[in-house]
């Protein structure tokens, strides 16, 4: 069924909760997770300073160095990059030849969602792997 399960993690509580579901899942069909964070720069890479691609690198490596630090009973492969959220997750699920993505219902705040549309909307547009999109629990 599924033998790799990529998830997109912001580190956001949306995040959190998808990557409890992939990692439920690949624990009952036996997948490897990979966990996924993109820093996205935008077009113009010039607008950052240094200190701030070092900071966003930083927090990149602290959302995926927490996901390992508490799943630490799976084997999970995490991969950051740089670039457009969605090009990057497409991109990254070919390389790996996933046959799931799992994302939170919404990652975006609402503003930047209304804009922009997020990277959950896009990837429902855009993917042809099979994509799980899991809404934040009430409980």
């Amino acid at each position: 069924m599924y033998e790799t399960i990529l998830v997109a993690s912001d580190g956001s509580e949306n995040a959190t909760e998808a990557l409890g579901h992939a990692v439920d899942l690949a624990a009952a069909v036996g997948a490897t997770v990979h966990v996924m964070t993109v820093v996205e720069t935008g077009s113009n890479p010039l607008k950052f300073g240094v200190s701030e691609v070092d900071e966003l690198n930083q927090a990149a490596r602290d959302i995926v160095d927490d996901i390992l630090e508490e799943q630490a009973h799976m084997d999970i492969k995490a991969e950051i990059r740089r670039g457009k959220p969605t090009e990057s997750l497409l991109a990254y699920a070919d390389e790996i030849e996933a046959d799931l993505i799992v994302v939170g219902q919404s990652g975006a705040d609402a503003i930047e969602a209304a804009v922009f549309g997020s990277t959950t909307d896009r990837l429902a547009r855009e993917t042809e792997i099979p994509l799980t999109i899991v809404p934040l629990s009430s409980a």
